[in-house]
């Protein structure tokens, strides 16, 4: 005899939670070897979709999309086969994006987070208060 869960589905049937996060990779002359090994290892391993949203002399920043949390991005995107430690990797971040967010309109930053993050939060009604 089976048993239906009435509060939905079982948590083995449940397919892991893919969160959205802004990588950012500071590069340099010094550098550069590496943090672009870094964003080839983050397509190869943690998400095959992500792409450079900027490029620039300072750095290097990517939009992903996965189920892995931010450690273990950051562990499958050092995993390099060069002769680096991971204490020449100083300007690299992994933020989570929430619920809420910002962009320009009609930007591509703008469509990745409608599609990957959902709407940003309304902004609410507030009172005029009058001197």
């Amino acid at each position: 005899m089976t048993v239906e869960n009435p509060f939905g589905d079982s948590p083995s049937s449940q397919q892991p939670e893919s969160r959205a996060y802004l990588v950012l990779i500071s590069a340099s002359k010094d550098n550069a070897a590496l943090a672009q090994q870094i964003v080839k290892n983050i397509q190869a391993q943690v998400d095959k979709k992500a792409a450079p949203l900027w490029i620039d002399s300072k750095g290097i920043g990517l939009l992903v999309n996965t189920e892995l949390v931010a450690w273990e991005i950051r562990k499958e995107a050092l995993s390099v086969d060069m002769k680096i430690g991971s204490q020449d990797v100083k300007g690299f971040l992994i933020l989570e994006i929430g619920p809420d967010w910002a962009a320009p309109k009609d930007a591509t930053t703008e469509h990745w987070l409608a599609s990957h993050v959902g709407d940003p939060r309304p902004v609410p009604f507030r009172k005029v208060r009058r001197p």
